[in-house]
């Protein structure tokens, strides 16, 4: 199956992987139980009532399987939440502060017309990878530190453009006496990789990734440190 347009071979190459952890026996499909697992191993954890509507309009389009999702199925789900309303009025409320409050302090109104809350990492879950490479570039320069290529950045390798994003969400926090900068050996960039999670966590960002993401500089475990950081620097619009 080619790519759909939104997602690029990398990220495609990345869902297979997720669905496999959840297809432990291979079977090409999984049942509609183990969605919300998959949403989970694919990084895209969404509440629990939007992974049932996604189900009802599986089943409505006739492509379920006696209750099954093949891989082709999620990736065009995955597609079609990229596409989503939600995704290009976060991607137009980051450009203002205004609007990233709004958005943030706001619900979400399901099919069925009942109120949802959204937290700020399910919003940034529907985000592309260049709306959070936005953010926290435009994030870093207001503060007047170095910026980032992408995800795969080699700079990441040394954590700082991590560290520097949590000292530009909540200034003063991290201790640059305790950093090493130049010519780090691969114990020095762990160490550094250590107290950049421990200090994501401790501002308040929900991260999940091992200092080991940021050294071997892991694009998708980055991309999620990053917009964890996000979330949480939206808290302090």
């Amino acid at each position: 199956m080619a790519a759909p347009a939104q997602i690029s071979q990398d990220e495609l190459e990345e869902l297979r992987e997720a669905f496999a952890k959840i297809d432990v026996d291979s079977h090409g499909h999984i049942g509609t139980k183990e969605l919300n697992d998959l949403f989970k191993a694919a990084n895209l954890p969404l509440p629990g009532y939007r992974v049932r509507e996604i189900i009802q309009d599986l089943t409505k389009t006739g492509d379920l399987h006696d209750g099954k999702v093949t891989f082709d199925e999620f990736a065009n789900v995955v597609h079609g939440l990229k596409s989503t309303e939600v995704a290009k009025t976060f991607k137009k409320a980051i450009n203002k502060k205004e609007g990233i409050y709004a958005v943030a302090g706001t619900s979400e109104q399901s099919s069925s017309g009942t109120q949802h809350s959204y937290s700020e990492e399910e919003k940034v879950a529907f985000v592309n990878d260049d709306t959070i490479v936005t953010w926290v570039n435009d994030t870093l320069t207001q503060a007047g530190k170095g910026t980032i290529s992408g995800f795969k950045d080699g700079s990441i390798a040394t954590s700082m453009p991590v560290l520097d994003l949590i000292d530009a969400i909540q200034p003063g926090s991290i201790r640059y006496d305790l950093i090493k900068v130049e010519d780090l050996t691969e114990e020095e960039k762990l160490n550094n990789a250590k107290y950049a999670i421990s200090m994501a966590r401790k501002i308040g960002a929900r991260v999940y990734a091992l200092p080991e993401d940021l050294v071997e500089v892991k694009p998708k475990m980055v991309m999620t440190v990053f917009a964890c950081l996000m979330a949480r620097g939206m808290k302090r619009v």
